[in-house]
């Protein structure tokens, strides 16, 4: 029925009559000619190049030096046309919570009348992987044989050596219709001193499908069914020590720092920022002692102290010299409200600033910052410093730092000692990245330990940053004045303050922002007279907590003005005005084709 139907499809192909639309017609030969496709493809299909694995023979020869020379006769059953067979074989493991590693070389492959193939040898993940040409591969059967050494081949115990080895690998995608293995005897042991057994199957499983026997000076360990895709043969042979050689113990240890060198790579980047630090990175020993001290070290201002205090310039270091600048009488600081509903600052400049000797470089610097170069401006608002500035706050650090140089402070600005070990540190980073795909591939063995390492060694670099600014022998000595004074700033006691001048609170005020402990120095003075201050006019009446709220509000606001581009963005930073105190082997594998 289904060939008549066949024959009538043709037949009104090949005739169909006038009264039929052309359009009928092209549909009705679309669908034969789709017929006649799948006719033609399937045969295609089923010829599509694979492999089968005939025969799967592996010969271990154990020497005296405890080395394994492994010999596999792979007889490939080829269907259509293939390039050649690959062979990979998990050289890595994890023993014990650390890596363990197998050691190939003298890697061969060899067709069967003995003539060297051409191969190549790669290393991905944990496997070295055996790539190899074979000619004529097409529609046949052909033997190819792998040879190579393994040191560090064989288990030691106690009582006993041990040979355990997957013979076949357990990741074939085929089956393999016959295994065996051939491993030496050893001079001197007998078959009674011999232990012998054999698992067979998928990872992991216990399957014993074997047969042993003796050909001649080898032991003949056979699987008695095949191999389905996946599984596998492992042998294990143990005999009594003494009759093939251990290692030592500085063997031993060789082996164990080639096995697990990259997790060295921080211990190494953290030995040498300690030597770095030791030699050129640590502060002069102090000679005296910090204790109480109630006036700031004379020919220092705030933002100085604060950053020889940390060892880093802050935006709060800014704040408080633009406080200090208003409490000195250069400016006046007005929170006002907008035409359109939002909290703005004035700054109004008070009195003439060229040619005064009182300021020091670095202060007009944040002077132009605000009231631009020209001087011609006499008032601003913080918002058109904002708009108007792009990272306002990069070069003022620098130019602390320079300040801080020249005051003998530091021997160098420590921007530039951080710097130059964040930079290794960033690229170590990245080169955990991108260098994977550039080393050598044999590096590739070590799998995702070794870029992982490569990375935290730069996060240690990137930590050791933090601690190589280094003071002078006088910066260490002005530090203990300024600890002394911050103590100061922290626990003042009342009476003391009840005795100090009216104006103490808005004197210090720019200390206790550069030193991080505004909070605590503004709320020492409750139940204390204080006055309201004259270099700043908020919204609401003088207290003591409307004061820290307002200055909250200008530090954040500051803060984020000169941290801010045009583009929108800014950098996080903490307000000085809201801090609260303190202050700163052949095991396994497979193969395929192709």
């Amino acid at each position: 029925m289904r060939g008549g139907t066949s024959s009538s499809t043709a037949l009104r192909i090949g005739g169909c009559p006038a009264s039929r639309s052309g359009a009928e017609g092209i549909v009705r030969a679309l669908v034969a000619w789709a017929l006649l496709l799948a006719v033609d493809v399937a045969p295609a299909a089923a010829a599509a190049p694979g492999f089968t694995i005939a025969t799967f023979v592996t010969s271990l020869q154990i020497n005296p030096d405890a080395s394994l020379v492994v010999r596999e006769d792979i007889t490939f059953e080829f269907q259509g046309a293939l390039q050649g067979v690959y062979r990979t074989i998990p050289v890595r493991y994890d023993r014990g919570g650390l890596e363990f590693a197998l050691r190939l070389d003298g890697i061969g492959v060899y067709d069967e009348g003995g003539r060297l193939l051409r191969h190549e040898i790669s290393y991905p993940g944990r496997y070295v992987r055996i790539k190899a040409w074979v000619p004529g591969a097409a529609d046949t059967k052909k033997t190819v044989t792998l040879v190579y050494r393994v040191r560090r081949g064989l288990l030691t115990f106690e009582s006993h050596d041990e040979l355990y080895w997957n013979a076949t690998g357990d990741e074939w995608e085929v089956p393999i219709q016959h295994a065996e293995v051939y491993v030496n005897t050893l001079p001197g042991v007998s078959d009674k001193e011999v232990r012998i057994a054999a698992y067979t199957g998928p990872r992991g499983g216990a399957g014993q499908d074997y047969r042993v026997d003796r050909v001649g000076r080898y032991l003949r360990i056979a699987a008695t069914r095949p191999l389905r895709p996946r599984e596998g043969m492992t042998v294990v042979v143990g005999w009594p020590p003494g009759h093939v050689g251990r290692p030592s113990a500085r063997q031993q240890a060789v082996w164990f720092v080639s096995d697990n060198w990259p997790f060295a790579l921080p211990l190494v980047a953290l030995g040498f920022g300690w030597l770095v630090w030791w030699a050129y990175g640590r502060d002069p020993v102090a000679t005296r002692s910090v204790k109480p001290e109630y006036e700031p070290p004379p020919g220092l201002i705030p933002a100085e102290a604060g950053a020889l205090a940390d060892e880093k310039a802050e935006p709060r270091e800014v704040l408080a010299t633009i406080v200090d600048l208003a409490v000195r009488g250069y400016l006046h600081i007005e929170q006002i409200t907008t035409a359109f509903g939002q909290t703005d600052f004035m700054f109004k400049r008070l009195k003439p600033i060229g040619g005064d000797p009182n300021l020091k470089d670095f202060e007009l610097f944040v002077l132009a910052k605000i009231f631009s170069t020209d001087w011609v401006l006499n008032m601003r608002l913080l918002s058109e410093v904002r708009r108007d500035y792009d990272h306002v706050f990069p070069p003022i650090r620098d130019r602390l730092y320079g300040l801080m140089v020249e005051d003998g402070l530091f021997p160098s600005s420590p921007g530039h000692a951080r710097r130059d070990w964040m930079i290794p540190g960033i690229l170590l980073i990245v080169a955990a990245f991108f260098l994977p795909g550039y080393w050598p591939s044999w590096l590739d063995a070590y799998g995702i330990a070794l870029p992982i390492m490569i990375g935290a060694s730069g996060l240690v670099l990137l930590g050791w940053s933090r601690a190589m600014a280094r003071r002078t022998w006088r910066g260490v000595q002005v530090l203990a004045s300024v600890r002394g004074f911050q103590e100061f700033l922290e626990r003042a006691e009342k009476d003391r303050l009840e005795r100090m001048p009216a104006d103490t609170l808005h004197r210090f005020l720019p200390w206790a922002i550069s030193l991080g402990v505004t909070e605590r120095w503004i709320f020492n003075f409750d139940g204390v007279k204080v006055d309201a201050p004259g270099w700043y006019t908020g919204t609401a009446p003088f207290s003591l907590g409307s004061y820290h709220s307002e200055l909250s509000l200008f530090g954040r606001t500051t803060t984020q003005a000169i941290l801010t581009t045009r583009t929108g963005g800014f950098a996080s930073g903490a307000s000085g005005f809201g801090s609260s105190g303190g202050g700163s082997g052949g095991r396994g594998g497979g193969g395929g084709t192709f």
